[in-house]
């Protein structure tokens, strides 16, 4: 079933950014206004407005938030965004239509993402998503070429795609 909403693909990186935030980890404010649109971003998917995508290897990928004290209180977080179903996230399964997408994102174009990262890459070109969030720098520097396949790579703060009535700060108590 086709779809007019915006798609937005999320690397593992600002997930963990995001509970890192929401479990007290001290990030860098930079990456404190991505978890912001991150969060925002999951809101309006819950509200049917756009489609957050991740695969489902960010499962595997999201299980430290680089203080051991805070990893309990993390593990909720990730478990609730990710596998609840109700975070806001679609996730995506690598097939093998996906994984053979991502073997040639460097045989045909020429890109040198390592597996996951070509799998995140071929995920979001599967699912014709029109910004990938990342943090990573293989992706800045495959943006380029990501672009001419219809993917442009962001930071969640640079986001084109979060709608208006989501980029207010709210007054209430998240």
């Amino acid at each position: 079933m086709a779809t007019d909403k915006p798609k937005v693909y999320v690397d593992a990186p600002p997930i963990i950014d995001l509970v890192k935030f929401k479990v007290g980890v001290n990030i860098n404010p930079e990456r404190e206004r991505d978890a912001w649109h991150l969060q925002r971003m999951l809101e309006a998917a819950r509200d049917g407005k756009v489609e957050v995508f991740t695969s489902a290897l960010s499962i595997a990928e999201c299980v430290h938030v680089e203080d051991q004290n805070k990893l309990e209180k993390a593990k909720p977080f990730f478990m609730g965004l990710l596998a609840s179903g109700r975070g806001g996230f679609l996730l995506i399964q690598p097939t093998l239509a996906i994984l053979e997408k991502a073997r040639n994102l460097r045989w045909i174009n020429g890109l040198s993402l390592k597996g996951a990262d070509a799998a995140h890459a071929a995920s979001a070109l599967q699912f014709h998503c029109g910004e990938f969030w990342s943090r990573d720098n293989g992706f800045a520097q495959s943006a380029p070429v990501l672009k001419t396949l219809g993917i442009h790579v962001r930071t969640p703060s640079e986001t084109a795609l979060l709608p208006d009535e989501y980029r207010q700060e709210s007054l209430g108590i998240s």
